[in-house]
């Protein structure tokens, strides 16, 4: 799955292959706990000396994880392993442990609100909880709470020759759920974030994410279903996708695409009026092609290829790829990304370095924006976003890493991913969500969730006998 705000590419999981043994590294986060000595990591089963010393990869200025132990890791931590792998016992006996902290212990994240927060004043300040990202954040009575004006209230606040300023949130009537949260602080061992700060902010329709919005308005032509003349979607940028895509000729097809979406858009989001600048006009097409891939745009539009029909074994898992797109669009990712690299180039403006062509920097700096921490975060919170609005919609939650594992079972794992190639590899992609049922759905009862149905398959069947057709004109 890719969002359009950057292509990201990076191998995390590499192998050199000698005769007799396989020394290996794997990046992935925890997904059993037998002891600190003996753990996973998705399939692989980690074993390490106890006198094996462990890397820390500290965030910048921070400090306080410094004295972090073995016996500190558990389900969720997030490990770089190094060692000898037996293939045939699945055993990988360490001979490096890094421990990375990056948005699994220190957080700094930006989501919607999912709930209105449970808070209450103590003292001059708050106490309670914030339930947004598919997490449970712990407001503490020394949590800076703050309320952040929009860009639109700013401007009317200037309008009227007010101070434009953060101020202290002083009643949760000024909280709705437009209303996007900044929140910093630390992972504890429960898994629910203490944190030290809270900032508010009314969701808005900023003048350029409008523009960003057109510039990815798509020129639709309809398919010939009747000929199975396929349609055609021509994008008006094509800076890291193709110009224009095929709309598989299968009314039947489409509306069972249109509909899995249409289900899986968060209720607030579905219920906001038609002429709200927050609602967004979501549309999803089918569209021909072999690789297995999702795209989304910040405007809604959400592009499935064909080729996942050949990978995913049933509805739930098809469920939690439209989830994870969707959620790139709500959680107003493209944008997001847009202003941190903005940003980064102010930042070297400001250093005095010379920036000739900034828009090819800032499109330079999206091509890499894996390697930053920042952009992996926004991965990670698709799919727990994804986790929540699956088991919404009655969605069987596991079924989202065992996407992964589909993939993995058609196409191998690979140094590279070549068909997710925004995404990291498989296996810690996979890692990932199991960590997060383990951590955050223990209680969940799997008995009242599908995970697949009739139609799902049927629809399979249309696409690989459209597929088939195609061959046999083309002889």
């Amino acid at each position: 799955m890719r969002h359009l705000a950057s292509s990201l590419i990076l191998g995390v999981l590499s192998f050199s292959l000698p005769l007799l043994a396989k020394d290996i590294t794997v990046h992935g986060f925890v997904t059993n706990m037998k002891s600190a000595t003996s753990f996973e990591i998705d399939d692989y089963k980690i074993t390490r000396d106890n006198t094996l010393r462990i890397d820390l990869d500290l965030p910048k200025n921070e400090k306080s994880f410094a004295s972090f132990k073995p016996d500190d890791i558990r389900v969720g931590t997030e490990l770089e392993v190094t060692g000898d792998y037996d293939e045939a016992s699945g055993e990988l006996k360490a001979k490096s442990i890094k421990v990375f902290f990056e948005d699994t212990r220190v957080v700094k994240r930006t989501a919607l609100l999912e709930q209105i927060p449970s808070l209450v004043k103590s003292g001059s300040g708050w106490e309670g909880d914030v339930r947004a990202d598919g997490e449970k954040i712990h407001v503490l009575p020394t949590t800076s709470v703050t309320l952040k004006p929009d860009k639109s209230e700013q401007k009317k606040l200037r309008h009227e020759g007010e101070h434009v300023e953060v101020k202290n949130l002083t009643s949760l009537d000024e909280v709705n759920l437009d209303t996007f949260v900044h929140y910093e602080g630390t992972r504890q061992a429960d898994g629910i974030i203490d944190a030290t700060k809270i900032e508010f902010e009314h969701g808005d329709l900023d003048p350029g994410e409008a523009k960003l919005w057109k510039h990815y308005d798509p020129k639709i032509k309809a398919p010939n279903y009747s000929s199975l003349v396929p349609g055609e979607l021509t994008m008006p940028s094509c800076v890291y996708e193709f110009c224009a895509h095929y709309i598989v000729p299968s009314q039947e097809a489409q509306n069972y695409i249109t509909q899995m979406g249409q289900r899986l858009i968060p209720q607030h989001q579905k219920d906001l009026p038609s002429d709200d600048p927050l609602k967004i006009p979501f549309q999803f097409y089918l569209v021909r092609d072999k690789t297995f891939n999702a795209v989304s745009y910040p405007n809604g539009l959400v592009l499935v290829h064909s080729g996942v029909f050949e990978v995913l074994q049933n509805e739930a898992q098809l469920a939690f790829v439209l989830a994870h797109e969707i959620s790139h669009a709500v959680e107003k990712h493209a944008w997001q990304e847009y202003e941190y690299h903005r940003k980064e180039l102010i930042a070297l403006r400001a250093s005095g370095a010379f920036v000739p062509f900034a828009g090819e920097l800032a499109s330079n700096a999206a091509a890499s924006a894996i390697k930053s921490a920042y952009a992996r975060s926004l991965e990670n919170q698709a799919d727990r976003v994804a986790l929540e609005w699956m088991l919404m919609a009655g969605y069987d939650i596991r079924e989202a890493p065992a996407s992964w594992k589909a993939v993995s079972l058609k196409h191998g794992e690979g140094l590279v991913d070549p068909i997710w190639g925004s995404h990291e590899n498989r296996t810690m992609r996979r890692s990932y969500l199991m960590a997060e049922l383990r951590n955050n759905y223990s209680d969940v009862d799997y008995s009242k969730l599908k995970d697949d149905t009739q139609q799902f398959h049927q629809v399979a069947g249309i696409v690989k006998n459209l597929e088939d057709k195609k061959k046999t004109k083309a002889k």
